[in-house]
């Protein structure tokens, strides 16, 4: 997938982890940048998930109007 725009990272893996993005990658003909962004998406939505939970224990008001946390972007890239 093609972003209208896109930073460039250089990144290093654990070799299982890299062993692990290959095989996804031919399995799936998911691009390794789809499979990095779908990963940090998962992270991003758990951390977000985890401080909610934190937020309605803590008994604290919460502006539902306020959005989720979550640039337009993001919230939009990748559903699925």
């Amino acid at each position: 997938m093609a972003y209208e725009s896109a930073q460039r990272i250089t990144a290093s893996l654990p070799p299982h982890l890299a062993a692990f993005v290959d095989e996804y990658q031919q399995r799936t003909g998911t691009s390794k940048s789809e499979i990095i962004a779908l990963g940090l998406r998962a992270l991003q939505e758990q951390l977000l998930a985890e401080e909610y939970a934190a937020y309605a224990q803590s008994g604290e008001f919460v502006d539902l109007e306020a959005g989720d946390g979550l640039d337009d972007e993001a919230a939009q890239w990748p559903k699925g």
